[in-house]
């Protein structure tokens, strides 16, 4: 990923008057984008998570994709393979770029979302169905 990472910061890694310096521009700069951001990437360290800035242009192998991914890399090539997941040939190498790979996430976090909420919603209809009465008796037997 060293062609896609532009900068990584460890987790736990600020100093307490490094932090109080962030602390102090994100105040001032609180309702800007990089406000928003910098908050985000000072909670994400004092909770001692590391953060990678990657770029959105940056070409990544399917091991790195994988890798970001959380997932196994036959698993990704499979979504590759299949059409889901767009990918371009350097030579004979696979590499798929960040920006495809984002909205490849985001996509997947939507059909989770759409799946979890079409099961909520049947399983609340199916209680709608039901007076409070006639859930009170079932519940009896």
């Amino acid at each position: 990923m060293s062609n896609a990472l532009l900068g990584q910061l460890e987790g736990n890694s600020l100093g307490e008057a490094e932090l109080e310096r962030l602390r102090e521009f994100i105040r001032k700069e609180q309702d800007s984008p990089l406000g928003v951001l910098l908050q985000r990437v000072a909670e994400a360290n004092e909770d001692g998570i590391t953060v990678n800035l990657l770029a959105d242009d940056a070409e990544l192998s399917p091991n790195q994709a994988a890798k970001l991914m959380k997932m196994s890399r036959p698993h990704l090539l499979k979504f590759m393979r299949d059409g889901d997941l767009p990918f371009h040939l350097v030579g004979s190498h696979q590499r798929l770029k960040m920006s495809d790979l984002r909205d490849f996430m985001a996509t997947r976090e939507a059909g989770a979302e759409f799946v979890a909420n079409a099961l909520h919603d049947t399983h609340d209809s199916a209680h709608s169905k039901y007076s409070g009465d006639a859930l009170s008796e079932l519940e009896d037997l």
